[in-house]
């Protein structure tokens, strides 16, 4: 999308290009247009007023452009946007996954059951990751799990794999060692730092990125700290697989899809 300034240029350099408009502007063509027009010349507030009202359309049109995408893509059949809200859709009880294995719909959407509150979808090549939690990222239970488990696999594409999962939430152990103004933060003040830390590992998507460098923007913002460092970090995810993780990069995908607080240790210069 163009910015005002370049819809403004376009229009200045197709004024400076017709021999009639400058003869009648007396306007020097070896000059640019700023060089020798007022900003404040009724003319330049004229076209700034038209460049803002083409930048609002344009603006609008790709908003437009955009959800009209976005609709497409969830209603498409087998995409990966359509199985995120058909996951959302499930619901805890026999008879209505019953009434959905025989209509391909259920009879209707009861928000009481809908157990899944959180999803994340990603597709490789034919193997579908999917990972879902409940309410309060609460893993789902085993008879829930594979209750979830028998509807995706009814609704998926033949030869589309899926891979679910619903697990208790990574833990994460960190330690920082945090410079603070001493005229603002007077005392160690360890439940800014943890709120600041919980907030920040909750904005993350479900099925997102931990990134270092977001997590010490989102502390710089607290009042009185001047500088923080990672000086450990430590996942432990709860899977067969992944017992324990030491973050050495700067990201960190969790294995359940979201990431909780579980121990700081903050050191103060």
């Amino acid at each position: 999308m163009r910015t005002i300034s370049e819809i403004k240029k376009t229009m200045t350099d197709a004024i400076l290009a017709d021999a009639t408009l400058v003869q009648a502007l007396n306007l020097d063509t070896t000059k640019s247009w700023d060089a020798q027009m007022s900003a404040v010349s009724v003319i330049n507030i004229l076209l700034f007023v038209v460049a803002v009202g083409l930048h609002t359309m344009e603006w609008m049109f790709d908003l437009f452009t955009q959800h009209v995408e976005e609709r497409i893509a969830a209603a498409y059949p087998g995409s990966v946007s359509w199985l995120y809200n058909r996951a959302l859709e499930f619901q805890d009880d026999d008879e209505a996954n019953d009434y959905y294995a025989q209509h391909g719909r259920y009879e209707s959407a009861v928000e009481s059951k809908q157990i899944v509150k959180h999803v994340s979808v990603v597709e490789k090549f034919n193997m579908v990751t999917i990972k879902v939690s409940g309410q309060n990222h609460e893993p789902l239970t085993a008879m829930q799990l594979a209750a979830f488990g028998a509807y995706m696999n009814n609704l998926k594409f033949a030869g589309v794999h899926l891979a679910i999962s619903s697990i208790q939430s990574d833990d994460l152990s960190l330690t920082l060692r945090v410079w603070r103004n001493r005229l603002v933060m007077r005392a160690e003040d360890n439940a800014k730092i943890q709120e600041a830390v919980t907030l920040y590992l909750d904005s993350i998507k479900y099925g997102g990125m931990f990134n270092k460098t977001k997590l010490i923007d989102a502390l710089q913002v607290i009042p009185g700290v001047t500088d923080v460092i990672i000086e450990g970090c430590v996942f432990d995810a709860h899977d067969s697989n992944t017992t324990h993780t030491v973050l050495d990069s700067q990201n960190y995908e969790s294995i359940a899809g979201h990431i909780t607080l579980n121990e700081l240790t903050v050191n103060y210069e």
